[in-house]
């Protein structure tokens, strides 16, 4: 029973991190997250625990818990780490797509309305999870613990890069979708290495969504980006 009030505590509060419900750099208070979750003291401890080790938070003694900020060095870090793996998974072991992988791409991009800007919270949030998915089967083709291991270390902050980047620039998620096609379109024909290129251009073009995002919410400026 404990445990499993330790898991719920922890999935809670990780789940509003990464949906931005709790916002970066916005201060929590353990006393209200127990009132908030029903649960007492103990399960929150240990959630937040496991959360500061996720690096979504940070414990401040004698002030609270500080939900992690998103800052021009993590975008940078995030979006490093995906062109070093995505793009070269996908032209080493493009081969490995099968009929069926495709067709599941297929389904996953063509999911995305062409006309987003009317879309519920809830189907905005379904789009984020054929996103997700379609990157994850990208990354899976390498069937490589390490690699698929090393992607699973960013993804959180990763979602809440999307999720502001999505509720901020509803278009980005159009934007997403024809990116994916061209991405699509050389898959088909087994051109990897072009898949692969129109994949990092996919992935640069989030990255600067996410600065352009992040500016304008005012957690930094463009000198910040210039100076890295």
């Amino acid at each position: 029973m404990a445990d499993s009030l330790k898991y719920q505590a922890y999935s809670i509060i990780k789940n509003k991190i990464i949906n931005c419900e709790y916002a970066p750099n916005m201060l929590l208070n353990e006393e209200l997250l127990c009132k908030e979750i029903h649960v007492s003291r103990t399960p929150v401890r240990d959630a937040i625990s496991r959360l500061e080790q996720d690096s979504l938070v940070t414990i401040l003694p004698k002030k609270g818990v500080l939900v992690a900020p998103l800052t021009v060095n993590e975008i940078n870090t995030i979006y490093e780490t995906r062109m070093l793996l995505e793009p070269y998974i996908l032209s080493t072991y493009g081969t490995r797509i099968t009929r069926e992988i495709l067709q599941r791409m297929q389904i996953l991009i063509m999911s995305v309305h062409t006309d987003t800007k009317g879309c519920k919270a809830a189907e905005t949030r379904q789009y984020y999870d054929f996103d997700d998915e379609y990157h994850h089967i990208i990354v899976n083709l390498s069937e490589n613990k390490y690699l698929i291991q090393c992607y699973g270390n960013i993804i959180s902050n990763n979602l809440r890069l999307r999720i502001l980047c999505g509720n901020q620039l509803p278009d980005r998620l159009l934007v997403t979708r024809q990116e994916h096609i061209r991405i699509h379109d050389q898959i088909i024909r087994r051109n990897y290495d072009q898949a692969a290129d129109a994949l990092k251009q996919h992935l640069l073009s989030a990255k600067e969504a996410a600065y352009k995002v992040l500016m304008n919410a005012g957690y930094f400026n463009q000198e910040d980006i210039v100076c890295t």
